[in-house]
C-alpha cells in the first residue's frame, strides 16, 4: 500500500489536485506495480509565511 504525501507552498484547486493524484497514481502503476486503488495521496497545503528556505520565508520570495 504506497502512501504519497504531498506538500505545496500555497493552495491548489480541486482540479489540480485532481490531476496530480492521477499522474501520481499513473507513475505508481506504470514503475512499481501497484493498483490506484491501494495508493493512497494527501496533500498539505501550507501557507508561504510558514515555510522557508535558508533563512528567506517563501512569503518574501517574488
Amino acid at each position: 500500500m504506497p502512501y504519497v504525501d504531498v506538500k505545496t507552498a500555497g493552495p491548489l484547486t480541486v482540479e489540480q489536485r485532481r490531476e496530480i493524484a492521477k499522474r501520481i497514481s499513473d507513475a505508481m502503476v506504470e514503475v512499481a506495480g501497484k493498483s490506484p486503488k491501494s495508493t493512497y495521496i494527501t496533500f498539505q497545503e501550507i501557507d508561504r509565511d510558514m515555510w522557508a528556505v535558508g533563512e528567506e520565508l517563501l512569503s518574501d520570495k517574488k
